[in-house]
């Protein structure tokens, strides 16, 4: 296992960092799955033989003896298996901790680099856009500050202004 990511490394080594111990991580459960296929493999064989053995059985005798001796290999195989079993799933357990530290330093990184983009350069196309409101919402930048009440006081005066002089004009072309 690698050494543990230090406090004072940067955001993007840390994750490097976990990353190979994950990689490394994944091998070793592969592996220990292997140990298990063939201590299981190793159980089929043995129980083979003992059902060999157990029809060519005539009275008691050395065979039963061979017996004896291949059904406690085959509980110690099987042993073995659940000891084997039972890594595997620590191994398993240990990635998703691995898994959980990558998420969080990748969450981190984006943080930083949102936090950072949007400090330097807070106009770019990059950051999300908000729309802005009032009547300049055509003709002012992206960034710049919403209306103030004086200005939305004066909008909604301009409207009704502009509706009351369209409406006179209509009435005057109608009579």
């Amino acid at each position: 296992m690698q050494d543990k990511p230090q406090e004072n490394q940067a955001i993007p080594d840390q994750l490097m960092q976990i990353a190979r111990e994950q990689e490394g991580g994944a091998e070793r459960v592969l592996d220990q799955i292997e140990v298990v296929q063939n201590s299981f493999e190793e159980i089929q064989t043995l129980s083979r033989e003992c059902q060999e053995i157990l029809r060519n059985l005539v009275p008691p005798s050395d065979e039963l003896e061979t017996l004896t001796a291949k059904l406690e290999q085959i509980g110690f195989h099987a042993d073995n298996g659940a000891y084997n079993i039972q890594g595997a799933f620590d191994l398993y357990q240990y990635q998703d901790v691995v898994r959980q530290k990558l998420e969080k330093v990748g969450r981190s990184l984006i943080e930083v680099a949102h936090y950072v983009l949007g400090r330097l350069q807070p106009s770019d196309d990059h950051l999300p856009k908000m729309a802005p409101s009032g009547r300049d919402i055509l003709q002012r930048e992206p960034q710049m500050a919403d209306v103030t009440k004086v200005d939305a006081d004066s909008v909604v005066a301009e409207f009704f202004a502009k509706a009351l002089k369209e409406k006179a004009a209509a009435k005057k072309a109608e009579g």
